[in-house]
């Protein structure tokens, strides 16, 4: 199944991408995403970034669906 992952701020410094489509097998969760885009980003995990899944923050035990949006969100400062 496809996966479309979108990147803002750092993530994106860090991928060099707004946005990739990666392939998983069915029944993925969002750990398992977050587990490969550390493996191949190593200085994302760093950012603690979070998830969210069409448009929500999710848990990581969420299981993905073809065509789902994965949101890499950093941390927000403000003041």
């Amino acid at each position: 199944m496809n996966i479309v992952i979108r990147f803002f701020a750092v993530s994106r410094e860090i991928t060099g991408t707004a946005r990739q489509t990666q392939s998983f097998p069915e029944g993925t969760t969002l750990q398992k995403l977050q587990e490969r885009l550390f493996e191949t980003y190593p200085t994302l995990e760093a950012q603690r970034v979070r998830f969210a899944v069409n448009l929500t923050y999710t848990p990581l035990t969420t299981v993905l669906h073809e065509g789902d949006e994965v949101a890499c969100i950093p941390p927000v400062g403000g003041g």
